[in-house]
């Protein structure tokens, strides 16, 4: 007999949890799952509303990163948020419950979802032009060449003719040519 109370004491104790958390949590899904460093992953999040209570929750993206959020009236659900990630890796992100702003806990099981990252989305950096490449025969680097932008003066004898062959200048630069100076090359 004392068995039979204690059962019936135990599934009142659980049934009284479970109408205290009237929320709990859903599923987590990522969209890409596989991503590159630098590519938005969207994460949504769901909570499963059995009545209309409220609850709070956090996102743990697996990089270090979190997101509290709360679940009411005023902040329906699913939860949709964008991460990006600085480093390659697989990441690990959760769905779990959290007291916040003075909401309960969401109930159940934390939720999870895994995140592979690789490479970057940067491309690659065009080739750095040395001083040497820059000027044609007869022309001299006039300067300096400017490693992060480009830019570039080559002089040359007022009156040397310009070479044929003008250079393709990267990014903002544009091609200039000054006939009195003897310059030609690229600036901003």
């Amino acid at each position: 007999m004392k068995f039979k109370v204690l059962l019936t004491a135990l599934a009142v104790a659980s049934l009284s949890t479970l109408s205290a958390q009237a929320q709990v949590l859903g599923a987590i899904t990522a969209s890409p799952m596989t991503a590159k460093t630098g590519e938005p992953v969207t994460i949504t999040a769901n909570i499963d509303v059995l009545n209309a209570n409220y609850c709070g929750f956090v996102v743990g993206f697996g990089d270090g990163a979190f997101k509290d959020a709360v679940s009411d009236a005023s902040n329906p659900t699913p939860l949709v948020l964008t991460h990006t990630y600085a480093k390659a890796g697989n990441y690990h992100v959760t769905l779990g419950g959290k007291n916040v702003q003075s909401h309960p806990n969401c109930g159940g099981q934390e939720r999870a979802v895994d995140i592979v990252v690789t490479g970057t989305t940067k491309s690659a950096a065009p080739a750095a032009l040395k001083a040497a490449e820059v000027c044609a025969s007869g022309w001299k680097l006039s300067g300096k060449l400017n490693a992060k932008t480009g830019a570039f003066t080559c002089a040359a004898k007022a009156g040397t003719a310009f070479p044929a062959a003008k250079p393709e200048c990267s990014g903002d630069l544009s091609y200039f040519e000054n006939t009195k100076k003897g310059q030609y090359g690229c600036k901003p």
